[in-house]
């Protein structure tokens, strides 16, 4: 199986945009920290599909919920690893996907970066 596999670092730009941001809901409380996200396509698909891998953490050992969401397409699974289809309109176009990763009291942590399927 011939796969095509991108690491992603947090501090890094994917794609030409990435963003991270951080949000706090309860004194005391640090929030999630993404680490990394990992992103393998699987090119013998009928339909681009992608393995999305979210890395990351809490500072207090919370436990953590991911949220994926991307500018088109659908998710299959929960957690921290996901399938992304690519819909056939848009495998030629940048796709927006955001993870948003939170801890039991809400703070939150999220990362943003384009994608295309490869040719």
């Amino acid at each position: 199986m011939k796969k095509f596999s991108l690491f992603l670092i947090t501090s890094f730009v994917f794609l030409a945009c990435a963003k991270n941001s951080d949000t706090v809901t309860k004194p005391g409380n640090n929030p999630p920290i993404i680490d990394s996200v990992s992103v393998s396509f699987d090119l013998l698909q009928l339909v681009p599909v992608a393995d999305f891998t979210c890395y990351a953490r809490d500072p207090d050992g919370d436990s953590l919920t991911y949220k994926w969401s991307a500018s088109s397409g659908e998710f299959s699974g929960k957690g921290r690893t996901v399938k992304y289809i690519i819909p056939p309109c848009c495998d030629s176009i940048w796709n927006r996907v955001t993870v948003e990763v939170f801890d039991p009291y809400q703070a939150k942590a999220s990362y943003t970066f384009k994608i295309k399927a490869p040719k």
